[in-house]
């Protein structure tokens, strides 16, 4: 097994889906020295213009490694204390009374035949929580993919719309950090098993070592490089947030967003607290079609606002970035926090109307709810879902 770091190259070399075309790549840091010699896969280091990059957005451009820890540059440190999560877990819930009711989140039960209907060349499902299914020009992408519990002991509160078995050809797995409700182990060896070795899973650098050791073909991106697969990029994009697996661990990995950009351009935002890196992405991303972004998880904001956007601030970072459309994720799948699971569409709903934006550029989906990339219709995030 090898796992490749990717240095600036300069190359537009190509991946084809399920397949490989020769380059070849140097670990990028010396703690992640590799045992075995590279194997043949294509790079391409994003070049930003740092002369275009205006003064306030060059904290997202800085040095976020220091002797194999990672961090924020931008000095805002999203792990929380650990005084702080026992007081957090200690402290009356003031949603106690509202989560005695468990709201029936919908799961459609066609979902692979809906995303079918739409134009192959830019669809996305979401599958719940932050799992999401990217069709673009030809390339198949899950980000984040989580089929069942998390962390092996907290149930889903909607079943997964699509299980392994059901899913369409996959040619990349994508990593947002590993936190264990999107870094799924037994998820990503079920895929290996289904998808074989030829199954790409690309990560923040040295979150690949997390992985099930069958996840064999494995690259690793620092934020703003990426890799080329077919005609589409995959750019790996700050985010502020934090690492942990392990009691010894912390932030011994990096954490970002994704930015998908072929003849559309979707973003994820992994997990993420609200920062100015959104108009850093905007600003080397115009145009970005779809923002996945999160719309739960996020009381109380005492303890969580670092490191969780709540549903208001997921409208002000789609309008830093300039994206057209906001697909809400993060939401109704896991019981993880103090509000109730059905409270993000809500707050998304005044939160949009506070901050001045359509209703119909915000879409809160089913699970296995899909949306084209060029053309996200004209659902609000009171719609019936598509």
């Amino acid at each position: 097994m090898t796992t490749h770091r990717l240095r600036p190259t300069g190359r537009t070399d190509q991946l084809k889906p399920g397949g490989r075309d020769p380059s070849l790549l140097q670990p990028l840091l010396p703690f992640a020295a590799m045992t075995e010699p590279p194997l043949p896969l294509p790079s391409r280091s994003m070049s930003v213009d740092m002369a275009t990059v205006p003064d306030a957005l060059r904290p997202y451009f800085a040095d976020h490694c220091r002797d194999g820890v990672f961090f924020n540059p931008w000095e805002v440190p999203a792990e929380p204390r650990f005084t702080d999560f026992l007081r957090w877990r200690t402290t009356r819930n003031p949603w106690a009374r509202q989560k005695r009711t468990k709201p029936q989140a919908a799961v459609l039960p066609d979902a692979l035949q809906r995303l079918q209907t739409l134009p192959e060349n830019g669809r996305v499902a979401w599958l719940g929580h932050a799992s999401a299914l990217v069709q673009l020009d030809g390339l198949t992408v899950l980000v984040d993919p989580v089929f069942g519990r998390t962390a092996a002991v907290i149930p889903r509160c909607a079943e997964a719309p699509l299980s392994v078995e059901d899913l369409p050809h996959v040619d990349v797995v994508l990593l947002s950090h590993g936190h264990y409700d999107h870094l799924d182990a037994p998820s990503l060896r079920a895929l290996s098993r289904r998808f074989g070795p030829e199954l790409l899973f690309v990560t923040p650098l040295a979150l690949s070592r997390c992985l099930p050791s069958r996840c064999s073909n494995r690259v690793e991106l620092d934020w703003w490089q990426s890799i080329r697969v077919g005609s589409v990029d995959l750019h790996l994009v700050p985010a502020q947030h934090w690492h942990k697996r392990t009691m010894t661990d912390t932030n011994r990995a990096l954490w970002g967003g994704w930015v998908l950009r072929g003849s559309g351009t979707v973003y994820h935002s992994g997990d993420t607290g609200y920062f100015g890196g959104f108009r850093a992405v905007g600003h080397v991303f115009p145009g970005i079609d779809i923002a996945i972004l999160p719309i739960g998880a996020w009381e109380p904001r005492w303890f969580m606002k670092t490191q969780h956007m709540s549903p208001g601030e997921s409208v002000q970072a789609l309008v830093d970035m300039g994206a057209r459309e906001l697909l809400a994720m993060h939401w109704g799948t896991f019981d993880l926090t103090d509000e109730p699971l059905d409270e993000g569409p809500r707050a998304l709903s005044v939160a949009l109307d506070a901050l001045d934006v359509a209703p119909a550029r915000a879409h809160v989906l089913a699970h296995g709810g899909s949306l084209p990339v060029h053309s996200a219709g004209s659902h609000s995030v009171l719609s019936e879902p598509t």
